[in-house]
Parts: structure tokens; C-alpha cells; sequence
């Protein structure tokens, strides 16, 4: 047979074998039931997304704030998100987001743009409420933070580099990440610590912060507050504050302008996990000193003693503790559930207010009708490098949002050393004297800030 001949028929055997492959991929193969069973439950999957999706897009909210210059026009200063908590227009967002300009605008999924009231913040948690006035607003449902599991499907949504209503997928990593620091956080600010995260894996960015993490009933479980990247971009790690401590001090900044933080009168520390595997438990806290007086010592416990849950939350280290006593308020009688000497005990303690506590360490009081927290101090007066006299009065520690303080200009830090031209020799006659003030004639406060003397009036409008 000749080489001209052979080559023919390879030629002919191929060309043949290529149609004949190209017709068998024209013919349909039916999937087997496993692949039935895969197609149909990723098809489910997606349902449930969609239904997610659905459920909370008209609850998430962008967020534009802008600063006014010099010149009386206004820049935009940040953006980021926030969620609908309830149809009196409330919204919960990032502390970060808000606080990074004078005025704060939010658009609407419906594309409505309204200008909005700061209420009050919590830079302790990261935790902002802000209050809009329209019609059809559709608040978003709240869910279980406590009782998410790790892999657990989870959705955020928000507005990611500006762009609206973006949701991505993902799962619970992890649960209780405590101390993280955010590299520039999702706004491009200042690096921040923060306490006790959900960590999901679903892609977050800058512009996704204040805005929700959910289940996938559409249900709110986390508030979008950070990342981990030295990019600035999404690496997989994000963080989110649980709900419940965000619902809790959102209720108390509506409630009252102020978030009170319980004080239990206990030093804490980090119990072994060999003495945890001994106990048979995941983790508790190891009580190094129980404060003399103080409510875990009129609940009973004593030095030594591992808390495992308080409050209804477990403690299985110092962070989860610390929300938990964040969480308590004061005077009312919380659960404490801890071990001694091996064997699982209950009490019940009525936590004191944190911040009266520590003015009261420090010999000062909460002036509960103005809103302020004071502490005696002395402000040095100098001239070049001597000091030239020494002035007693009080330094301003903390002052309540929407207060009568906050609302005549007091600021934290200020110290105060003439009241209506008196001076007082402690914080309970400063209390007493501004209990029963006259407020209609007007009480006048000299006060130095900074190296800068000035005064305020306190009266009623």
C-alpha cells in the first residue's frame, strides 16, 4: 500500500472520529439521582439567599457624612451603612461612620434621601444610633447572636466602595475574637480596638461598616465594623459586633442618652485550660479578688471561685465576661453560675453602675440632672516652666449625650473651679447645689480648657 494511501485513510479515520465526538456532545446526558440531590440542594441554597436578601434590602440604609470649611461649603467626609432598628426612623450604624463629619444624610433603598439626627454614641463598642424622619420605613427583625454556630451561612449587606445594597456570602469563622485591630478600618480611619466579634469570611470592605450581618431568615446578627488587611480590602476576615450587645446599648442610648455599664466589684483572670478540661467546661473566669462590699461579694462569691455564665451569657474568658458585666444593668439582680472547689454553685448579684463606682473611687459623684461625672482635681497654673498657683476644683470625666450638660457645650475633660461664684470642698455638695439650682435665673460655670478659661450658662430655654 502506498504512503499517499495510508495518509488518506488516517485523514478520513480522524475527520470521522471528530464528527462523531461532536455528535455525542450534542446529546443530552440526564443527571443521576446524586447529581439530582446536588443540583437540587444547591438550587435550595440559592433560594435561600434570595430569600435573605430580599427580606432585609429594604431595611439597609447608605450613610453620607460632610463637614462644612471655612467658606461655608460642605464636603463629603465618609461614607458607610447602616439598618432600619424601628419604624420611629431609629437607625444603628458604626460610631466610626458618624462621627467623621458634622452632618450626617441617609439614602433609602428606595432611593430617598433624608438628613439625620445623631443620638448618641458608645466608642466602647463602636456602636452609633442615629434618627431619621420619613414615612415607610421598614425595620429589619433581630436575631440570635448567642446561638449562631461556627459555619454557620451568613450575608452582609451595605455599600461597599459607595456601591448600594451589595450583598455577599459567606459563614461564621469563629465566635468571642476579642482586642482586634482593624488595619485602617472599613472607613480608612485611624487603627481601633475593639472587643468580642463574630468573624465571618463573607466579603467586607470599606462602606460595608454599620451596616447588617444575617442569618439566612434575613434575620440581623452582627453590625459590620471591621477588617483585617493590610491592603485595606477584603482578605477574607471580617468582623462583627454580636447583636445583642449593639440592641442592648442602642436601647439604652434611646432610653436614657447614655449607655450605664454594670460594675460587679471583682478582679478577673484567665482560668487554665487544664483546670478548665478538669472542671469538664469550655472556659470560665478566674475571680482574683472579690472587692470588699461589692456585689459579688454580697452574692457570695469569694476569691477563687471560675464564673461561667452570667446574665444568661456564658463566660468563657475575660472579653466574654466583661460584655457580660457591660450588659447587666445596674439594679437589676442577675444569674452568676461559677465553680469552687469543684463543684457548680448559682448566685445572684445586683450589679452597681460602673461609672458611679469609679467617680466614687475617686471621690466624685454623677450630677444626675445636668448629666455629667465629676471627680475633685487640682489644675496647676504655670508660667514658663514654674508653677505659679494651684486651683481646686473638678474635672468633667464623662458627659452624657443630649444632656442639659452636653447641650450647654460641657466637654470631657473640662475642669470647673467657680459655680455661680461659689467653690464646693467635694463632689456631694457640688451635687447638692446643683439639685436644687435655680435653673430659671441661671447658674453660671467658669471652667479652664485647655490652657483657655471660659464659662458656661446652665438655664432653662
Amino acid at each position: 500500500m502506498s504512503s499517499k494511501m495510508i495518509k488518506t485513510m488516517v485523514l478520513a479515520v480522524s475527520v470521522f472520529g471528530l464528527s462523531g465526538y461532536a455528535l455525542a456532545l450534542s446529546v443530552e446526558t440526564p443527571p443521576d439521582e446524586s447529581q439530582k440531590q446536588a443540583m437540587s440542594m444547591a438550587m435550595d441554597l440559592s433560594l435561600a439567599f434570595e430569600y435573605a436578601s430580599e427580606t432585609i434590602e429594604s431595611s439597609v440604609v447608605h450613610i453620607i457624612t460632610e463637614s462644612e470649611n471655612r467658606r461655608g461649603f460642605r464636603q463629603q467626609t465618609g461614607l458607610g451603612s447602616g439598618v432600619i432598628a424601628d419604624e420611629r426612623g431609629y437607625i444603628l450604624t458604626n460610631a466610626h461612620v458618624v462621627e467623621a463629619g458634622q452632618f450626617i444624610n441617609v439614602r433609602l433603598s428606595d432611593g430617598r434621601e433624608v438628613p439625620a439626627e445623631l443620638i448618641g454614641t458608645f466608642s466602647e463598642t463602636d456602636i452609633a444610633v442615629i434618627k431619621i424622619e420619613a414615612e415607610g420605613l421598614v425595620p429589619a427583625k433581630f436575631g440570635d447572636s448567642e446561638g449562631l454556630r461556627v459555619g454557620q451561612w451568613v450575608l452582609a449587606i451595605g455599600s461597599p466602595f459607595g456601591f448600594q445594597q451589595s450583598v455577599t456570602a459567606g459563614i461564621v469563622s469563629a465566635k468571642g475574637r476579642g482586642s482586634i485591630e482593624s488595619a485602617g478600618g472599613l472607613g480608612g480611619n485611624a487603627p481601633q480596638r475593639f472587643q468580642e466579634f463574630i468573624q465571618t469570611d463573607a466579603a467586607i470592605n470599606p462602606g460595608n461598616s454599620g451596616g447588617p450581618l444575617v442569618d439566612l431568615n434575613g434575620r440581623v446578627i452582627g453590625i459590620n465594623t471591621a477588617i483585617l488587611s493590610r491592603s485595606g480590602g477584603n482578605n477574607g476576615l471580617g468582623f462583627s459586633i454580636p447583636i445583642d450587645i449593639a440592641q442592648a446599648v442602642m436601647d439604652r442610648i434611646i432610653e436614657s442618652g447614655r449607655v450605664d455599664r454594670g460594675w460587679l466589684g471583682v478582679q478577673m483572670g484567665r482560668l487554665a485550660p487544664t483546670d478548665a478540661y478538669e472542671l469538664g467546661i469550655d472556659g470560665g473566669v478566674v475571680l482574683e479578688r472579690v472587692v470588699d462590699d461589692g456585689p459579688a461579694a454580697l452574692a457570695g462569691l469569694k476569691d477563687g471561685d471560675v464564673v461561667v455564665a452570667l446574665g444568661g451569657r456564658t463566660t468563657e474568658n475575660i472579653v466574654r465576661m466583661g460584655n457580660a458585666i457591660m450588659l447587666a444593668r445596674p439594679g437589676v439582680p442577675v444569674d452568676i453560675d461559677y465553680y469552687r472547689n469543684g463543684k457548680k454553685r448559682s448566685g445572684r448579684a445586683t450589679l452597681q453602675d460602673r461609672d458611679e463606682q469609679r467617680a466614687i473611687a475617686m471621690g466624685g459623684a454623677y450630677i444626675e440632672g445636668l448629666g455629667f461625672l465629676v471627680a475633685p482635681d487640682e489644675k496647676q497654673i504655670v508660667h514658663g516652666r514654674r508653677v505659679v498657683d494651684r486651683i481646686a476644683g473638678f474635672r468633667v470625666l464623662e458627659v452624657t449625650d443630649h444632656s442639659t450638660a452636653d447641650d450647654a457645650g460641657l466637654e470631657p475633660g473640662d475642669f470647673l473651679y467657680e459655680i455661680d461664684g461659689r467653690s464646693f470642698e467635694n463632689a456631694q455638695q457640688l451635687n447638692g447645689f446643683f439639685t436644687t439650682a435655680d435653673y430659671d435665673r441661671g447658674v453660671r460655670v467658669k471652667l479652664i480648657r485647655g490652657n483657655s478659661r471660659g464659662y458656661i450658662d446652665l438655664k432653662n430655654n
